[in-house]
């Protein structure tokens, strides 16, 4: 009888599919310091071999949750070359956020905490795509006569990404102070409030 290799799975995807769904569980409702590989790993009804099989470390897990939580993002942004309008970049981004609430409290807690890997994670592979798609925003506008000759390209883009992440960043205060639900109506709204208040603004004074 053939000897089976030490640490090899049996059933690869299901014992993977588990502890990525008990990973979930834990890290989306936990702070990243206090959750631990050894319950992950109780909770899949697995153990810490698997978990640095199929992931390495505990930061690995938890990059591999997050990678899953924003796979929506992924979809909605895979045509990144396109020419997308302002609204059209705004509306994608809100609508596939707004009623998806796992994702947006994990980026939220990524974004939090200044050591957690997480924030790797959202500056490298989120960012990514958002940015080269506001260039080309830019670059077309530009070339239309629709963007002034005396807006900062760099101050743009920070005023782009603050309107991308603050609403759901900041979630729970326009909820508690101001008594506003952030749902998908909400969204909608705010983005096309943002489109107007950017488009009239970036075409500067003459």
């Amino acid at each position: 009888m053939e000897k089976r290799r030490p640490g090899r799975p049996v059933g690869r995807s299901d014992i993977r599919d588990k502890l990525l769904a008990a990973a979930r569980e834990r890290f989306l409702n936990t702070p990243y310091s206090k959750v631990t590989t050894r319950e992950i790993a109780e909770l899949a009804g697995s153990n810490l071999a698997m978990i640095h099989y199929y992931f390495g470390s505990k930061e690995g897990l938890y990059k591999a949750v997050l990678g899953d939580v924003a796979e929506p993002l992924d979809h909605a942004w895979q045509d990144e070359h396109s020419n997308h309008s302002l609204n059209e970049l705004l509306n994608t981004y809100y609508q596939v956020m707004a009623p998806n609430s796992e994702l947006t409290s994990a980026i939220s807690s990524a974004l939090s905490t200044e050591k957690s890997p997480g924030r790797d994670f959202v500056l490298n592979r989120l960012l990514e795509r958002q940015l080269p798609q506001f260039d080309a925003l830019l670059e077309t506008m530009k070339s239309n006569g629709e963007l002034g000759d005396n807006l900062d390209p760099d101050m743009l883009k920070i005023s782009f990404l603050s309107m991308m992440w603050q609403p759901f960043v900041m979630k729970d205060l326009y909820e508690q102070v101001f008594g506003l639900k952030v749902d998908e109506h909400f969204m909608a709204r705010l983005a096309d409030h943002n489109c107007r208040l950017m488009e009239t603004g970036l075409r500067g004074s003459h």
